[in-house]
């Protein structure tokens, strides 16, 4: 298993997602998505792509384009879901349920206020909803905190705050990561709360001891990457039930209480982080 240093290292204008993003909202429509898938097709970024980064030079070339088509989709996304209408974001996230399947699930028998770390896999939207949806047939739950530290609010989640308020009767809040915010987040917090916590954060610091998470691909690639998680800390001091959502599989999601020694884990090519691994130096 190779480890890579911790993710930010990469400059933004040698990235990949920053490509996309920019041309995105130069010419915010379906043919410039399909024109980058093309630029992928012909060999254009293929300095940008997973097997430039180091260690990953045996990744299937049908990964490698999975993983850009992916990170392409993922940004036309925030341009497409805002204009849904209520029953076609409920299609939209309800497909998850299609292609992975829940293989396990425990924990959720402890009273308590829920601490739910999970990792930015590109259907983490409809992966909360589902998870709010489920949660809501075995335990109370009215209300789910997100915690992050984006200054700009991701539209996705705005739909998704729609529909848990719509179908579910759940409030959905987000919690920025600044101020007394652990203090607020302790006087609001009763047994019938989720916090979601995500809780594979590039590093914004360096860090004597950094967390760490878990990617695979196919081919029996595995490496772990430095990320930013205090959330073993948070979740003690506020008494609550700490699980972890992660994805051990492709097509498999698991849920189980927090372990120190497993790390959460993602599929590397849906990994919304990855284009930060590339020309990385990997390192023992």
């Amino acid at each position: 298993m190779n480890a890579a240093p911790a993710p930010e290292a990469v400059p933004p204008a040698a990235r990949f997602d920053t490509l996309v993003t920019r041309a995105l909202a130069e010419d915010p429509h379906r043919y410039t998505r399909d024109r980058l898938i093309a630029e992928v097709d012909a060999g254009r970024h293929d300095g940008l792509l997973l097997r430039a980064a180091a260690g990953l030079g045996g990744l299937p070339k049908a990964e490698e384009r999975r993983a850009a088509i992916t990170t392409i989709d993922y940004a036309f996304e925030r341009l497409v879901l805002p204009n849904l209408s209520l029953e076609q974001a409920q299609g939209y996230c309800a497909a998850l349920e299609k292609t992975v399947r829940m293989s396990e699930a425990s924990g959720l028998d402890r009273p308590g206020p829920i601490w739910l770390d999970t990792v930015h896999h590109t259907v983490l939207v409809s992966a909360l909803f589902q998870f709010a949806a489920n949660l809501r047939q075995v335990r109370p739950c009215d209300r789910v905190v997100l915690l992050h530290d984006d200054s700009q609010p991701d539209p996705r989640f705005e739909i998704v705050s729609a529909l848990m308020a719509h179908l579910l009767g759940i409030a959905l809040v987000r919690q920025p990561l600044r101020g007394p915010w652990f203090r607020d987040l302790a006087t609001t917090s009763t047994p019938h709360t989720l916090i979601v916590s995500l809780a594979d954060m590039p590093p914004a610091r360096a860090r004597r001891r950094p967390m760490r998470c878990e990617l695979h691909a196919a081919g029996g690639i595995r490496l772990t990457v430095a990320v930013e998680n205090g959330s073993a800390a948070f979740a003690r001091r506020l008494g609550a039930n700490h699980l972890v959502l992660d994805y051990p599989d492709a097509d498999r999601i698991r849920l189980a209480p927090f372990q120190t020694e497993r790390p959460p884990a993602c599929p590397l090519v849906d990994w919304v982080f990855w284009p930060r691994l590339v020309a990385m130096p990997a390192v023992a």
